[in-house]
């Protein structure tokens, strides 16, 4: 009989309990493709953010984008992870402020206008700090570092790296070019003005072909060039410091509980910083550069004391 009675109060309370859970709340990562790269993201994002992750991978047309995020906005999620320029674009375009959008893994994020209103996201370049620290760590003799720059767009950004570079014992020069056109006779004119160059995040300097003449021109005259992504890298620039893919995931999704589980506004947040970056380094390019020291060997000292991965190309 007490067995029965067991039973019975079990029966009773077992859906008692089921029904008492909290409901997870549901996010939506919406990647503008399938690369590698944004899978890394969605894996740390879903290890850091307490939700139910769905996934949807967009086709290469903003149409057919547009078509998906109206979908998913009646779904009404209570975030949508936008990973990449199509994905963070269609989602600030359709969505609006019916739903939370967090971006990431968008370079030069700027020239898309991802800022506004139930909208944040983290950024794929840092404040200069670590770039430039680099510079410093790899020749005493480097002092000057041009910065190729449309002043429309980055005079700001100009400006901070003046703020970080002056304690560093390191000069910005500013090069400034409002256009494709006048690269050759802006850089003409800074040989033997730079000693280093450091690329930024400008909506000018972005275009395929002006980041070629860049690395042309830093070859060309033995200089180091720290570019902005490990491609640019593999392209011919010396080194860069990016975010990894999983810790930009892992930074999103504690992002994500932020907005989801103490009400912030995306709109009053910033866009922010990469909290982990890794080292590229091409060897070919810091072969060629002058100086004594063993480049390659200054920039692995570099990384070992700040725990930086590090990616090398040939």
């Amino acid at each position: 009989m007490k067995r029965w009675g067991l039973l019975l109060v079990w029966a009773v309370l077992v859906p008692w309990v089921s029904s008492a859970q909290p409901v997870r709340p549901k996010v939506v990562v919406v990647k503008s493709s399938s690369l590698a790269s944004y899978s890394s993201v969605v894996a740390g994002f879903s290890a850091e953010v307490h939700a139910e992750v769905s996934e949807v991978v967009l086709d290469d047309s903003a149409q057919a984008a547009t078509r998906a995020l109206q979908r998913i906005a009646a779904q009404k999620p209570a975030l949508v992870l936008a990973i990449g320029p199509l994905a963070a674009n269609s989602a600030r375009r359709t969505l609006g402020k019916e739903v939370p959008v967090l971006f990431a893994m968008v370079p030069y994020y700027e020239k898309y206008g991802l800022e506004g209103p139930n909208l944040t996201g983290i950024a794929l370049t840092s404040d200069f700090r670590p770039e430039l620290a680099a510079l410093k760590a790899l020749s005493s003799s480097i002092k000057r570092v041009g910065i190729l720059n449309d002043p429309r767009f980055s005079s700001g950004m100009v400006d901070a790296a003046r703020a970080v570079a002056e304690p560093l014992g390191l000069s910005i020069v500013s090069l400034e070019m409002d256009g494709q056109a006048k690269l050759e006779k802006v850089l003409a004119n800074a040989k033997d003005k730079v000693d280093a160059m450091l690329m930024v995040a400008d909506k000018t300097v972005g275009n395929a072909s002006v980041v070629q003449g860049l690395i042309a021109f830093s070859t060309a005259n033995r200089l180091p060039l720290v570019g902005l992504t490990p491609s640019q890298v593999k392209e011919g620039a010396t080194l860069a410091l990016a975010p990894s893919p999983i810790t930009i995931g892992q930074q999103a999704g504690r992002l994500a509980n932020r907005i989801i589980h103490e009400r912030v506004d995306p709109g009053a947040l910033a866009v922010a910083q990469p909290e982990g970056l890794d080292l590229a380094v091409n060897l070919s390019a810091a072969s060629k550069l002058g100086g004594s020291k063993d480049v390659v060997l200054e920039l692995l000292r570099f990384a070992a004391k700040r725990d930086f991965p590090v990616r090398v190309f040939e």
